[in-house]
């Protein structure tokens, strides 16, 4: 009988697609045909799909796995089913990932169809599957051919009557007595491979196996039935002529033929029928090991709503015995809730639902447990029937929790990082996006999941680097990169850019590696590491400027009393030579002098870089002092240079702009620049002059480089027209002794003393200049109040001509040249001078009594002891005699702290010969001689 013609009994392809479903734990079962008139395509029978029986049709075989299973016996597809087969659109639609089936195999081992499964989840590929599979093939194809042994079995009866007449059954008259074969009828002949002639020479007993349990005893039992008219129906095992063993169902009927009483036997080869049945019953055992043998519970309810079969594991699973649970439904003692839960679960599968709920379970001890419960429409044995699976997820759920908390825990610390945190795959898509970075960044996180970073955050000319770094990871070269701290540059969802510091990690996934990126803004730390270079810079201008100044006051200190000396002798010399007449002489000795006097302003002008000499401060109206010097500076420029100056509104009483400064150093500031500005120029340009005021703040000084705090100042501001300065030789403009000009054209102190003289009045200077802009050099001066007239200043009194007594005078001076020069000139005015170059011992020389002395000429700085202590403990043993201080930098001293010394009168070396001998009469003459 062929495939084609079969029909199944009423449900039962679809009761084993239902419980293929079930005992596979799978979502899809099916049982298919080739057509007979189509082979390419398969016509399917019956499909259960989520529990639920579905209208399918026809399905091609090329293009899916079927295809193999018919080729091979049997196969089963682990993963990627849509990916091996495209053009699948069954599986496609039914999003299946996993696939396995066995071949229906006909007479002759002819495929004749498939049973298949398949799943959105990857299967198990084991002997379990397998071994079900082919079960459930076999009962496919034993109950198609169980139609055609069924067919003929009821022809034979049908025909019993009609012994021979066309009779499809084996028909043998025997020997009523001993079991001869009588007659035999065409089929008979053919099952036994006999003719007639030599079936006639043998009995019963020759074609009989007669191996236990079939002996010939057996046989004979039967036949004695027969004679006591019960007409036995039995199967035995015959032995054909050429020795192969079949199967026949045999009938023994007495009856009279010709008056003669014989046995008919109708025999039916049921050979292929018991082998049928005996692979139906292993294929029983074998569902129902994998039955008994599933770790999940099963449980088959029937209409009424009871269990009518339960396995060992939903046994072990809720503790009952097998009789408490056959007995009936729920045991009484149940939640009334609970049990109303599960029986309407129950009812709708009943129903043809197939649904899946999870649960706390009770145990028959009162113990809970997490349970998946999965129930589903079943026909067992033609009646609906409810297939409840129970499955135990309490430790898989507590994985899943502990699993929920771990990510919580590792969310809450991601969260909270103070940087940014992004992950991505190996694609460059972002998976992670904390809050660190929404808030660097400016995109909110379920702005950027799913996108790709090198599109949002990656500045367009980092791109190509950040691709091949990304390739470089995936292709298992890490590089220098992990692990370590990369600076790098990002860009904002606004599209600015700023600089960050990169780690990154790789994460092992199932999927591919995913990367993480730990991300920290420093633009801050720029900022402050860019201050700190800035102050650092200031530092070592300050430190430049202030060893620079101490050597400059340490040069200016020891020039001095060389200059003291020389210019002495040199005034000794010119009174030598007026006394002789010699006017040669007098004019050689008179250049002399003049050229020491220009050493002493250059002197002058050092001290005043180095802040030894402050000058005379004094609160002033810098209006009308700048413009006085601007008038005298007028005649010193060629006509080629145009001179413009913008004030303040001087008219308005209040708008005048006041500082506390010495105005010959002011003087001296405005002409250094403005020559400076000339020179810039060539002798050809423009020099602007601004006097005004400023509050603003955040500038940097361009000699010391710390930075100008908030006003009130005021600024003057000379601006030239000339090529500028450039940038390589800002650092050293204020340096002394630096100058760009020609041997001869300067001597690079005139801003130098700029620098000094601005920053001992407390204020700053600013340069703004660019190639081909020109200069602008702007003076900041503390501004103060009309008010504020406070004078200060040192007594240094002029000369006369006056004639000095002859009186002794003590003269304290290390250096062995000015103390020789003042000795001689002291002595050439008529005084007797004592000459010590040692503080102690004049100490020692004016503690003696006898010692009679008019006056104490000291310097002020020796070895062991300052001018300032000498004259304090030259009061304390005479608190009558005057001091007279010499010093390269007297203005350092205010009165009070000359007074509190002892101090009478102090003079700047080098010193001037007639302002010494003014002083001299001074403090040696009455006042009423003076």
């Amino acid at each position: 009988m062929d495939f084609a013609s079969a029909r199944a009994p009423d449900g039962l392809f679809d009761e084993l697609t239902q419980l293929l479903t079930a005992l596979l734990g799978v979502e899809v079962a099916a049982v298919a045909q080739l057509d007979p008139e189509d082979p390419g395509m398969l016509r399917v029978h019956s499909m259960c799909v989520d529990g639920r029986l579905v209208e399918a049709g026809r399905h091609p075989v090329d293009t899916g796995p079927c295809r193999v299973v018919l080729e091979q016996g049997q196969v089963a597809v682990a993963e990627r089913l849509q990916e091996l087969y495209p053009a699948d659109d069954g599986s496609r639609a039914l999003g299946a990932q996993s696939y396995a089936g066995a071949s229906i195999l006909g007479r002759g081992g002819r495929p004749l169809g498939v049973v298949a499964v398949l799943s959105r989840r990857p299967m198990l590929d084991d002997a379990r599957m397998h071994a079900t599979l082919r079960v459930f093939a076999e009962r496919v194809a034993a109950e198609l051919d169980r139609p055609r042994i069924t067919e003929a079995l009821d022809q034979s009866r049908a025909s019993y009557r009609a012994i021979f007449d066309a009779s499809e059954d084996a028909v043998l008259v025997l020997d009523w007595n001993s079991g001869a074969i009588l007659d035999v009828n065409r089929k008979a002949c053919d099952s036994l491979g006999y003719t007639a002639q030599e079936l006639r020479k043998l009995s019963a007993n020759d074609i009989s196996d007669g191996e236990p349990p079939y002996t010939r005893t057996e046989a004979r039992r039967y036949v004695a039935l027969a004679r006591q008219g019960r007409c036995p129906t039995f199967e035995w095992r015959r032995r054909n002529k050429d020795g192969s063993l079949h199967w026949d169902e045999v009938m023994v009927k007495p009856a009279t033929l010709g008056g003669r009483r014989v046995l008919l036997t109708f025999a039916r080869d049921i050979t292929d029928r018991k082998k049928a049945a005996e692979q139906l019953q292993l294929r029983e055992e074998q569902y129902r090991l994998i039955f008994e043998l599933s770790s999940d519970g099963l449980f088959l309810w029937n209409e009424a709503v009871q269990v009518v079969d339960v396995n060992p594991a939903g046994l072990a699973m809720y503790r009952y015995p097998r009789t408490a649970v056959l007995s009936g439904g729920y045991a009484p003692g149940l939640p009334p809730e609970y049990v109303q839960e599960r029986y309407a679960l129950i009812r709708r599968a009943l129903a043809g639902e197939t649904l899946t709920v999870e649960s706390r379970a009770i145990r028959n001890d009162g113990t809970t447990f997490e349970a998946e419960l999965r129930a589903m429409p079943f026909s067992h044995r033609g009646r609906p029937h409810a297939l409840v699976v129970v499955r135990d997820v309490g430790e898989r759920r507590a994985r899943e929790r502990e699993l929920q908390r771990s990510e919580a825990r590792l969310r809450a610390t991601v969260e909270a990082a103070f940087d940014c945190v992004i992950a991505m795959d190996q694609d460059g898509i972002i998976l992670e996006f904390n809050s660190a970075a929404e808030r660097v960044f400016g995109w909110r996180r379920e702005e950027v999941i799913g996108s790709k970073l090198s599109q949002l955050m990656v500045p367009e000319r980092h791109r190509l680097a950040h691709d091949r770094g990304l390739a470089a990871f995936r292709q298992g070269d890490t590089g220098p990169m992990l692990g370590r701290l990369v600076e790098t540059t990002a860009r904002r969802r606004d599209g600015t850019e700023f600089p960050v510091e990169v780690a990154i990690s790789v994460a092992a996934v199932p999927d591919g590696n995913i990367f993480v990126g730990h991300l920290r803004d420093i633009t801050a730390r720029r900022a402050a590491e860019a201050e700190r270079s800035a102050l650092e810079g200031q530092l070592r201008q300050a430190q430049k400027m202030e060893a620079v100044g101490q050597l400059t006051g340490g040069i200016a200190h020891d020039f001095n009393n060389i200059l003291t000396s020389v210019m002495g002798y040199v005034v000794l010399g010119q009174e030598r030579a007026e006394q002789l007449a010699d006017g040669t002489l007098v004019r050689q000795l008179g250049q002399a002098h003049l050229a020491a006097q220009r050493a002493r302003d250059l002197i002058s002008q050092m001290l005043a870089f180095s802040r030894r000499q402050k000058g005379d401060p004094r609160p002033l109206a810098l209006t009308p002092l700048t413009r006085q010097t601007l008038r005298l500076l007028r005649s010193t420029l060629p006509t080629t240079i145009s001179l413009d100056a913008q004030w303040m509104d001087a008219d308005a009483s209040g708008d005048e702009a006041w500082v506390v400064a010495d105005p010959v150093q002011l003087e001296q500031i405005l002409f250094n620049l403005c020559i400076n500005a000339r020179d810039a120029m060539q002798g050809v340009g423009g020099i602007t002059v601004r006097l005004g005021r400023s509050e603003g703040s955040s500038r940097h000084c361009a000699s010391c480089r710390s930075t100008v705090e908030a006003g009130p100042w005021v600024e003057l501001r000379v601006s030239d027209t000339g090529p500028g300065i450039p940038a390589e030789l800002l650092d050293r403009i204020f340096d002394p002794f630096f100058s760009t000009k020609m041997p001869g054209q300067g001597s690079g102190m005139g801003l130098a003393m700029v620098h000094g003289i601005v920053h001992d009045h407390d204020g700053h200077v600013l340069v703004d200049t660019a190639p081909g802009q020109g200069a602008t050099f702007t003076i900041l001066l503390p501004s103060v109040a009309p008010a504020d007239r406070s004078a200060t200043g040192l007594r240094v009194h002029a000369a006369d001509g006056a004639t000095l007594p002859q009186v002794e005078v003590l003269l304290v001076e290390d250096d062995a040249a000015v103390g020789d020069y003042l000795q001689e000139q002291l002595s050439n005015w008529g005084l007797r001078v004592t000459l010590l170059r040692d503080p102690v011992a004049a100490l020692r020389w004016l503690a003696e009594p006898p010692v009679d002395v008019r006056l104490l000429l000291t310097d002020l700085t020796m070895p062991g002891m300052t001018g300032l202590q000498l004259a304090r403990e030259a009061r304390r043993l005479r608190p009558d005699l005057p001091v007279l201080l010499v010093t390269g930098n007297a203005a350092h001293f205010s009165s009070e702290e000359l007074d509190a010394s002892g101090v009478t009168l102090a003079l700047k070396k080098p010193v001037d010969s007639a302002v010494l001998r003014a002083s001299l009469r001074k403090l040696l003459l009455p006042a009423h001689l003076q």
